[in-house]
């Protein structure tokens, strides 16, 4: 499902003149970061509408950067949750 979201937002984005690729990947990943940034100052203002407009940009964003490279976010998003799964509790923090 997440494969088919990454493919339609990495054709739109190419229907609209943009470029994705390996080369301009530090813009990109900036751009979910700015993203990010927009959400915490919506949270900040305590504005939720504006919230979880930029959360969907992040989304967008990454999905954009799956579909471009190929990305099989599907299989990447469950091989991850199987290491997660076989983590201690609070991995990395202390209690």
């Amino acid at each position: 499902m997440l494969n088919r979201i990454s493919y339609d937002v990495a054709k739109w984005r190419k229907e609209k003149g943009f470029t994705t690729s390996w080369s301009n990947m530090p813009e990109k990943l900036m751009l979910v970061v700015t993203e990010l940034s927009e959400a915490m100052e919506a949270y900040r203002h305590e504005d939720r509408k504006n919230f979880n407009e930029e959360i969907a940009d992040t989304f967008i964003r990454l999905f954009d950067i799956c579909g471009s490279l190929g990305i099989d976010i599907d299989a990447e998003i469950k091989n991850k949750m199987e290491v997660n799964k076989k983590r201690p509790f609070k991995h990395g923090k202390k209690c």
